[in-house]
C-alpha cells in the first residue's frame, strides 16, 4: 500500500476494501457480510422462514423454520446461492446447507428480542490478532484524529458489518 509522495489521494473506502481483502480479519468479515444482506438477497418471505447461522469454508449453514420450507429451499438452492453472491462484496458462498430449526420456530423479523439475539450471534469480538492487524493497517495514517476515526470505523465494521 506504499504510494509515492505525488500520487493522487484515494478514497478511504477503497483503502478499507483493500485492507479487508488482504488481512485475515477482513476475509472473515467479508464472509460474514451474508448476515447483513440476507433479507435483501433472498427476499422477505424466505428471510422470515430461514436464517443463516454460520459460515465455514465457503459453506453457508441456514436454519429453516419447517420441513416444507426446507424442501422448497433445497429445490431453489442454486438460485439462492447466485442471488446471495450477487450481493456479496469481497467474498463468495460456494455451498448452502439447510437444516431444520431445533424448535421448529417460525421467524418474525418484527420481534425485537429475536433480532437482538441474532445480532449477538453475528457479532464477533475483535481478537488480539485482529487488533494488531488493525494497528498495522492504519499505522501509515499521519493525522492522529483520522487514524483514531479509521480504527473506530474498522472496529465497527468488524463487529456490526458493513452498514
Amino acid at each position: 500500500m506504499s504510494r509515492g509522495p505525488f500520487s493522487k489521494p484515494r478514497k478511504f473506502s477503497s483503502i478499507l476494501r483493500e485492507v479487508r481483502q488482504k488481512e485475515p480479519w477482513g476475509k472473515r468479515l467479508a464472509r460474514n457480510f451474508v448476515f447483513r444482506i440476507w433479507p435483501r438477497a433472498v427476499g422477505e418471505g424466505i428471510s422470515r422462514a430461514a436464517r443463516p447461522v454460520s459460515i465455514r469454508k465457503g459453506c453457508l449453514y441456514v436454519e429453516v423454520a419447517d420441513s416444507s420450507w426446507l424442501y422448497e429451499l433445497e429445490l431453489r438452492k442454486q438460485d439462492l446461492m447466485a442471488r446471495i453472491n450477487e450481493h456479496m462484496e469481497d467474498s463468495r458462498i460456494d455451498e448452502i446447507r439447510f437444516r431444520l430449526s431445533n424448535a421448529g420456530l417460525t421467524f418474525d423479523d418484527d420481534d425485537e428480542e429475536d433480532e437482538q439475539a441474532a445480532s449477538s450471534r453475528r457479532a464477533t469480538p475483535i481478537s488480539s490478532g485482529d487488533d494488531a492487524a488493525i494497528e498495522d493497517a492504519i499505522a501509515d495514517v499521519g493525522d492522529e484524529q483520522l487514524r483514531r476515526a479509521a480504527e473506530k470505523l474498522i472496529c465497527h465494521i468488524r463487529t456490526h458489518g458493513n452498514s
